[in-house]
């Protein structure tokens, strides 16, 4: 008698297990099968998975509620906020966008860094320097580095 319990104990654990086991599995399509309902659903989770990448710099003087760029231009008064919106594509987390402004090719203006976790399509990221006093004239280049790698460059000027 003994053994006949072990043996159906042992027998109901696997079943448990086996069963168990099953559920949320996923199938051969990407689906969840939730097998613990009364009946079976399956949804399917669409999710991107593109590895992030820098597909544009926009620059001008103002920005929409959309984060991009909504006055264009790479030319600059002496007392313009300039902005720089750049836009990706995929997805990321925890992805460190850093833009550095140079004044003349030499002078480090300024450097932020923003992080961000887009879970893909496309993505803006806002960047701006403001300067309470006038600001020289001359050529400035802001550079946009995604995760630690250069994403290009645009030229500015401020006549």
């Amino acid at each position: 008698m003994r053994t006949t319990r072990r043996a159906a104990a042992f027998v109901g654990a696997v079943v448990f297990s086996v069963a168990l086991a099953g559920c949320n599995k996923k199938n051969n399509e990407g689906a969840v099968v939730d097998t613990t309902a009364a009946g079976t659903q399956t949804a399917t989770v669409s999710v991107d998975t593109t590895p992030i990448k820098v597909s544009d710099i926009q620059v001008g003087k103002s920005v929409g509620s959309d984060q991009k760029i909504s006055n264009s231009t790479t030319a600059f008064g002496a007392r313009d906020t300039m902005y720089v919106s750049v836009i990706t594509n995929g997805a990321a987390k925890d992805a460190k966008i850093s833009t550095k402004w140079m004044f003349n090719g030499t002078k480090v203006v300024d450097s932020s860094t923003q992080t961000i976790s887009p879970t893909g399509g496309t993505n803006a990221t806002e960047f701006h320097i403001t300067k309470k006093t006038a600001w020289p004239k001359g050529k400035y280049t802001v550079e946009v580095i995604l995760n630690g790698m250069s994403a290009g460059t645009k030229d500015l000027e401020v006549k």
